[in-house]
């Protein structure tokens, strides 16, 4: 259900919200998504958020390969520990504006700047400071 990563102090998603709700998330929805996580008490616990760049970019391990991009032969270079067959593009908290947001693409560990509105093969991992 979660894991923490010693390094950084953040315990994360380990399903993306594609894999934990079977679809594509826009931004809005993304935000949302995290609200209902925190009522319900995903894994016992009520402080979700959704991650800055810096903080997502943390997960991005070039020389690791979890699974390929669905329907794409595009690599996404994070631990296996998460689970496979998730989205390769995740939503950030940052906004560029008020149409747009950044996330990371975890093919390359780039940023990506997209409308908000969009939901292709996007998604978000929901982190939380683990105490």
């Amino acid at each position: 259900m979660t894991i923490t990563d010693t390094k950084t102090g953040l315990m994360w998603m380990k399903d993306d919200s594609y894999l934990h709700s079977g679809r594509w998330a826009n931004w809005f929805e993304s935000i949302q998504l995290v609200k209902e996580m925190n009522k319900k008490g995903f894994a016992n616990q009520f402080d979700w958020q959704i991650p800055s760049i810096e903080q997502l970019t943390t997960l991005y391990e070039s020389n690791k390969t979890n699974s390929k991009v669905l329907g794409s032969g595009m690599n996404i270079h994070i631990d296996p520990i998460f689970s496979q067959k998730g989205s390769g593009s995740l939503w950030s908290i940052e906004e560029n504006g008020y149409h747009n947001a950044f996330g990371v693409v975890f093919n390359t560990g780039k940023r990506f700047n997209s409308s908000k509105k969009s939901r292709f093969r996007k998604s978000f991992r929901a982190f939380r400071y683990s105490h």
